[in-house]
């Protein structure tokens, strides 16, 4: 992890405990705690805790404290309606205007989401286990942020990484991903890329939009399951391109919230 800073290597550690589990949905913060498990001072543990408190993934509560929020279905509902809002207009807008360089990183991410499917296909499985879930997840991550950053637009941009933590951290701890739904994802991206290519704003919109509507669906298909639960899955180890392209993208959303 060279290069990471302390308050980012926190922020990525209380997010590995949400997301494995150490850290329940419901359960209260406790700063002191944190940094101590974590082998680092308060400091950059508290700054940690106030961006996952900005990003929605971490709640105020009178009187108990910074808790770790509870996901609903309305909660998912709104989450991938302001997505597909503010994703669809971020997708025309980057039609116009993006560079070739970002083009050939989209398809790198869109290349490794498929190679999530094969070597799934290889190894027998009907839906994706921890290490192949964590590497689509990220994929698809990194894709949907480099159009994002491509748009030219920070206030989407922050807002929509915000509720994208929220919901890959739900994805992540519970939602099964069939080989039909990553195979789905990759056709989506696929043609969104081919619009993007062509400049064409009104479909880089549309298939967008298409996009996010049919992961509400699947998310919210999974939700209504009580006995839907994901494997467990890590936030290390990545591709070197994909973990590239995250820390980049990252690291650039940081800096302009600081601008």
């Amino acid at each position: 992890m060279n290069g990471t800073t302390r308050v980012e290597q926190a922020y990525r550690g209380i997010q590995q405990q949400i997301l494995d589990g150490r850290l329940e949905p419901g359960a209260v913060i406790s700063e002191a705690e944190l940094a101590r498990k974590l082998r680092m001072s308060r400091t950059p543990v508290g700054e940690a805790i106030r961006q996952l408190a900005q990003e929605g993934l971490l709640v105020q509560v009178p009187r108990f404290g910074t808790m770790v929020r509870r996901i609903d279905r309305r909660d998912l509902v709104e989450l991938y309606e302001m997505r597909q809002a503010l994703e669809s207009f971020a997708a025309a807008r980057a039609a116009e205007r993006i560079a070739p360089d970002a083009l050939a990183r989209l398809q790198v991410l869109s290349d490794e989401m498929a190679r999530v499917a094969d070597d799934a296909r290889g190894a027998g499985l009907d839906a994706l286990d921890a290490d192949r879930l964590h590497r689509f997840l990220a994929a698809d991550y990194a894709f949907h942020m480099q159009i994002l950053e491509a748009a030219g637009n920070r206030q989407i941009m922050q807002a929509v990484q915000g509720g994208r933590t929220i919901s890959r951290i739900f994805r992540m701890r519970r939602q099964r991903h069939d080989r039909a739904i990553v195979d789905g994802a990759h056709r989506h991206h696929e043609r969104i890329l081919q619009a993007l290519r062509k400049h064409d704003a009104e479909a880089a919109r549309v298939r967008m939009a298409g996009h996010i509507a049919d992961s509400l669906k699947e998310t919210l298909a999974d939700f209504d399951r009580p006995d839907a639960v994901a494997p467990a899955a890590t936030i290390d180890d990545l591709p070197r391109e994909v973990a590239a392209a995250l820390d980049r993208l990252e690291r650039g959303t940081a800096a302009e919230s600081k601008a």
